[in-house]
């Protein structure tokens, strides 16, 4: 039985690992949640599970938190809020992993106190390893924690590099599904509404994610979070677009060989690895049919449509605190696209 945080629960990630845990209740025990403000989806969330913890990001959302559940019957929830409630669980509470599913650079003082801790991190914040990548290797190696990557293609990433040895290592393979514009002809882009952006092809995520996906300024900061994870220089980690998502991403070893990982467009494949590594869940997705699938594609990216790419790698090459700038820039710009304070190609 592993002991489990969800930071981030009423996310898409975080409700997707809610669900994972209930779907395995024999392995997994979720003593604590966090979000960002008390709803309706965390309060059935506190319901379900009858957590020890459970953080909200202010005192308001934790008073009213507290009022909304006072009267239900069996919960013993103890409520907190902010960074320390943070430090009081990590401290307090026998947990064996960490999922961060907080959305965006606030999440990064999560990861640094629970490795600091000592506790595994289950990380679907990439915000965090882009921007303090570097402190955060440190602080794992040195606490004894690992660090599983949770983002579809850094999981399987992860998966394919334990089929060979590190000096065996070529490059690293990055698929991007290419997001709802991929093939849109760049002078297209001024037409792009926050609804477009906002339907992605593949998978359900929340807003933030979905507008990285369709710009594939997520594919930039997964190029800096690879390099970070894995410990593999930007020249050697390629991006391919791969408009069926079956393919999550592959490893290319010195020989010749390439091993991928495939699977369904589910993100519940890659927090069951997390949570369950280096076990696996049984039966947790649907197999892949590859005979009604039919066919594989992969292009290249081009870059003049989607700049943030080579963005990215300038700011991974730049190196000291530019990923940081890229990621918060990047987080910058998203939020006033949703607000509809800029348009798609950043005019005002």
């Amino acid at each position: 039985m592993k002991n489990i945080f969800i930071a981030g629960s009423t996310g898409s990630v975080g409700k997707s690992a809610v669900e994972v845990a209930l779907l395995y209740p024999e392995k997994l025990s979720v003593k604590a949640i966090a979000a960002g403000h008390f709803t309706e989806e965390l309060k059935r969330q506190i319901i379900k599970l009858n957590p020890s913890y459970c953080i909200l990001s202010l005192k308001t959302e934790m008073d009213n938190a507290k009022s909304e559940t006072s009267g239900l019957t069996g919960i013993k929830t103890k409520f907190l809020c902010g960074e320390d409630g943070f430090s009081e669980l990590i401290s307090n509470e026998n947990l064996d992993i960490i999922l961060n599913a907080i959305s965006g650079s606030s999440g990064l003082m999560l990861s640094y106190l629970g490795l600091k801790a000592g506790k595994n991190l289950a990380l679907a914040n990439k915000e965090s390893i882009v921007m303090a990548g570097d402190i955060l290797n440190r602080v794992a190696k040195f606490n004894k924690a690992d660090i599983i990557p949770v983002d579809s293609e850094h999981s399987a990433l992860f998966q394919c590099l334990n089929c060979g040895n590190k000096p065996d290592l070529k490059k690293l393979i990055l698929t991007a599904s290419g997001g709802p514009f991929y093939d849109l002809q760049n002078g297209a882009f001024t037409g792009v509404t926050r609804d477009m952006a906002l339907n992605h092809p593949k998978w359900k995520m929340g807003k933030k994610i979905t507008i990285d996906s369709s710009t594939l300024a997520n594919k930039g900061l997964e190029i800096i979070e690879a390099h970070y994870l894995f410990d593999v220089d930007e020249k050697d980690i390629e991006v391919l677009i791969h408009p069926q998502a079956v393919v999550h991403s592959m490893v290319e070893f010195m020989d010749g060989s390439v091993i991928a990982q495939m699977a369904q467009a589910d993100i519940k494949g890659p927090i069951g690895y997390a949570l369950s590594y280096p076990d696996r869940f049984h039966g947790l997705m649907e197999p892949l049919n590859f005979a009604q699938i039919g066919r594989l594609e992969f292009l290249e990216p081009d870059t003049q449509k989607f700049p943030f790419l080579n963005l990215a790698r300038e700011a991974l090459r730049v190196g000291r605190s530019m990923p940081a700038v890229f990621c918060e820039a990047n987080e910058f710009f998203v939020k006033a696209f949703l607000e509809n304070k800029i348009s798609f190609t950043g005019a005002g």
